[in-house]
């Protein structure tokens, strides 16, 4: 098969796949007071459409990851896409929001088998020396998705009734499903190959489970939470014989042998971090507009997105460059990028001109772009051909873990500080109204303030990773 050709043939419907996953999150997300509305339930109740999808595609990643190293990716990721659009399909004839929560969580298992192998097909489809220009441009559909998501569901919601904004996606979804099988090349492996680790499949899995379950109760209840407490202690205990029975596994779904590379862990660590440092802009920049400048929710979706079209431009320029100048050097500019644009937002008040919002907003778009094609291309280069499922899968998992953590610990940070500045403000005579509103950037600037040290620990793991490289002269593994 023709390399050149096709490497364009498989990035096509794995991008594709991917927008649709990302604008799934964005546009369910939007729907969630509609929901609440139309079946007359809380929105604690309600949350549980987007809570469920998340808990059971990050427990399943790994797992769908190291499949597809076993059984062929092609199969995983078309089965992967055929699932997650009859979820959709079952979703938008859901009678109850019962049964919405139980065809989002079979929903949710089709998006972990794709997800966790698109960025391994495409690793393995494009030559080692464009391997970033190849994950630049499938980062880049990220920021698409993330852009259409909003903007679809809303123009849905106006128009039309909650059930489309599942329905509307079915025909795309089964024309990626399609372009998967006819597109993608034949799976050299069989099924009678595979050899699945069945302890570390359970640990892996439950422990992720229990562990961004208790998350999510520490972003609802707080730390202090008895529930949240024990999933959490419960998840690190099973993620630590997960690690205990990866090392006795005769072929483990993560081969821990990958982190004695310092590259690769250096990598890996960077990634996290700068996941769990995103979420403050994500969770709170929302309520920092709207609440405190008051703009309107088109105002404020039109600035959100100045990052993602930043990204957009930025994802496939910094990937095609890593490829040339080195990919440890651009990420560590991507993490520095993206932490100085957290510090400059410690200037935003309640009087900060709308120019200087987006001017810093799209540093931040650069710095997102800069990071990720790069970061990901160091990972994937850093294992074997046959192990990039597994490795595919470990970088959506740390994405989803960081994620959830980030917005646990920023939501809980911004809802304490706001508390504590607004009383404060009360009681240096400002009326209540106004203390609530005022309250809001400073809370904001308190959340930043945990952005801007996890960014820096990402910036110098970054650096440790150009350091080890250069110390080691160990070039990145390349694949034919």
């Amino acid at each position: 098969m023709d390399t050149t050709s096709y490497k364009w043939r498989a990035l096509i419907p794995v991008a594709m796949g991917t927008l649709m996953a990302t604008m799934d999150a964005s546009i369910t997300n939007i729907a969630l007071p509609v929901l609440a509305e139309n079946f007359k339930k809380d929105l604690t109740v309600v949350m549980w459409v987007t809570v469920a999808y998340i808990l059971v595609s990050s427990s399943l990643m790994l797992i769908m990851g190291k499949i597809s190293d076993l059984i062929g990716r092609k199969r995983i990721y078309a089965i992967g896409m055929i699932v997650f659009t009859v979820g959709m399909g079952a979703c938008s004839a859901a009678r109850s929001i019962h049964h919405l929560i139980l065809f989002r969580t079979f929903q949710a298992v089709g998006a972990a088998m794709s997800i966790s192998c698109g960025t391994a097909i495409v690793t393995e489809a494009f030559p080692a020396s464009e391997t970033g220009k190849g994950l630049g441009l499938l980062s880049m559909s990220v920021s698409i998705g993330f852009i259409l998501g909003p903007i679809l569901g809303g123009f849905l919601l106006e128009w039309l009734d909650w059930r489309s904004v599942f329905y509307i996606r079915v025909p795309i979804g089964m024309a990626v499903a399609v372009l998967a099988m006819i597109l993608l090349k034949k799976d050299s492996l069989s099924l009678s190959e595979a050899n699945l680790d069945l302890a570390g499949t359970f640990a892996s899995s439950a422990g992720l489970f229990c562990l961004i379950f208790g998350i999510s109760q520490v972003k609802d209840h707080g730390l202090g939470s008895p529930m949240a407490l024990g999933f959490l202690t419960a998840g690190l205990l099973i993620l630590i014989l997960f690690i205990y029975a990866e090392h006795r596994a005769a072929d483990p779904i993560v081969d821990l042998a990958l982190f004695k590379n310092r590259v690769f862990a250096f990598a890996t660590a960077s990634l996290f971090l700068f996941f769990v440092a995103s979420p403050p802009y994500v969770l709170l920049m929302p309520f920092y507009l709207m609440e405190g400048v008051r703009f309107t929710p088109l105002q404020t979706g039109l600035l959100m997105a100045v990052v993602s079209m930043a990204t957009i431009i930025s994802s496939p320029i910094s990937g095609a460059m890593s490829d040339r100048i080195g990919r440890e050097w651009l990420s560590a500019f991507g993490t520095a990028a993206t932490t100085a644009a957290f510090f400059l937002m410690l200037g935003f008040d309640l009087r900060t001109e709308t120019t200087s919002i987006i001017l810093i907003l799209i540093l931040l778009g650069i710095g997102v772009g800069s990071f990720q094609p790069p970061n990901n291309s160091i990972i994937m280069g850093s294992v074997a051909k046959e192990r990039l499922g597994s490795a595919s899968a470990l970088i959506a998992t740390q994405r989803q873990v960081g994620i959830s953590l980030g917005m646990a610990l920023a939501g809980a940070v911004f809802s304490e500080r706001r508390l504590f500045h607004a009383k404060r403000l009360v009681d240096n005579g400002v009326a209540g109204a106004e203390a609530a509103r005022a309250s809001i950037p400073l809370a904001f600037h308190d959340a930043l303030l945990m952005s801007i040290l996890l960014g820096l620990g990402a910036v110098i793991l970054s650096l440790l990773s150009i350091k080890s490289k250069t110390k080691s002269g160990t070039p990145i593994r390349r694949y034919s």
